[in-house]
C-alpha cells in the first residue's frame, strides 16, 4: 500500500461541557448561529462517497514514515488553502519563516535554559518562563529573579539578547505563538529554552520586513490558523517543536501597506517602552517597588 487514508475532524458540535459549536467564518470574522459545528457527518458522507475532498485525504506512505508524525492534521491541506484563499483575496503573499532565514533576513536561536531552582527569587536578573509572555512584552516576575552568576553561567557566550528581538512561545502550554519584542530593558533576561528568539539581521530586504512588521506578522491570525495543525501533543505537553519554521507568513504585496503596519506597530511598542522606562524612574526615585 502506497498511501495512507486519513481524515480530520475539527469539532464534533458539541464542547466538553454539552455546548453547542457554531461554525466560525474567517473572512466575516462571524460566527453562524444557525450551523452547528460538526464535522463527523461530512467525513462519513466523503467516506461512504468514495471521494477525496476537504476532510478526507491521502498521504504517501514514505512521506508519513519519513516525517515520524501519525497525526492526520499535520497534513492536511484543507487548512492551508483557506488561508491561500485569504491571502490571495487581500493581495498577500505567503512567504515560509524558513525561506526568511534561508535567505538571511532573520536569524533565530533557542533560550538560554532553566537555572537550578533553589536560585529563583535570590537575585536581581529575570528568569523568564513561558507564562511571562503577555500583549507583546515580558513580564519580570521577581519571585522567579536570579544571581548574577547563574545568569552568566547559563547565558552562555553567543546568546546575547538585543532591542528589537523578538521571543516566540514554541512549547508547554495555550500560549504557543504567543510573541514579545524586547526592549533596552530586557536584554540582561534569561530565556527558558522553550522560548525562541528572532532576529533581523537585514533590514533592507526585498520582503519589506522590520523587526516591528515581523511581530504583526508573527501575530497574525492567518499565522495562527496554520499553527493549530502543527501543535502536536508530546507526551503530556504541547509542542510545536521545529515546525514553526513552516508558518507561512502573509506578508502583503503592497509596500505603503507593509510601511504603514510598521510605523503603527512601532509607536505602539515606542510608548510601551517609554512607560516602562518612567516606572523604572519611579522605582529609583522611591525606592524597591513590587510590581
Amino acid at each position: 500500500q502506497s498511501k495512507i487514508n486519513l481524515a480530520v475532524v475539527e469539532e464534533m458540535g458539541h464542547d466538553h461541557q454539552g455546548k453547542e459549536i457554531y461554525r466560525w467564518n474567517y473572512e466575516t470574522k462571524q460566527i453562524d448561529k444557525y450551523n452547528i459545528w460538526d464535522d463527523v457527518p461530512l467525513v462519513i458522507k466523503e467516506v461512504e462517497n468514495k471521494i477525496f475532498d476537504k476532510y478526507t485525504f491521502q498521504v504517501s506512505k514514505d512521506k508519513l514514515f519519513n516525517s515520524g508524525i501519525f497525526v492526520p492534521r499535520y497534513f492536511w491541506q484543507t487548512k492551508i488553502q483557506e488561508v491561500g484563499e485569504v491571502a490571495e483575496k487581500n493581495n498577500i503573499q505567503l512567504i515560509s519563516v524558513q525561506t526568511l532565514i534561508d535567505d538571511k533576513v532573520i536569524e533565530v536561536f533557542d533560550g538560554h535554559g532553566s537555572p537550578p531552582a533553589e536560585y529563583k527569587g535570590r537575585g536581581d536578573i529575570p528568569y523568564i518562563r513561558v507564562k511571562d509572555i503577555v500583549n507583546w512584552e515580558i513580564y519580570k516576575d521577581p519571585t522567579s529573579s536570579i544571581p548574577e552568576e547563574i545568569y552568566l553561567s547559563k547565558k552562555g557566550k553567543n546568546k546575547n539578547l538585543k532591542k528589537e528581538d523578538i521571543v516566540y512561545v514554541r512549547r508547554g502550554s495555550y500560549r504557543i505563538g504567543s510573541v514579545a519584542m524586547l526592549s533596552d530593558y530586557d536584554k540582561e533576561v534569561l530565556l527558558t529554552r522553550e522560548i525562541l528568539v528572532l532576529r533581523v539581521i537585514d533590514k533592507n530586504n526585498k520582503y519589506g520586513i522590520t523587526p516591528y512588521y515581523l511581530l504583526y506578522l508573527l501575530s497574525h491570525h492567518l499565522t495562527h490558523l496554520q499553527s493549530k495543525n502543527k501543535i502536536l501533543i508530546e507526551t503530556t505537553l504541547p509542542n510545536i517543536a521545529n515546525r514553526w519554521s513552516e508558518l507561512l507568513l502573509p506578508i502583503s504585496k503592497d509596500e505603503k501597506t507593509r510601511n504603514d503596519i510598521n510605523l503603527k506597530i512601532k509607536s505602539v511598542i515606542e510608548s510601551k517602552w517609554e512607560a516602562i522606562k518612567k516606572l523604572k524612574k519611579i522605582k529609583d526615585e522611591l525606592g524597591d517597588l513590587v510590581t
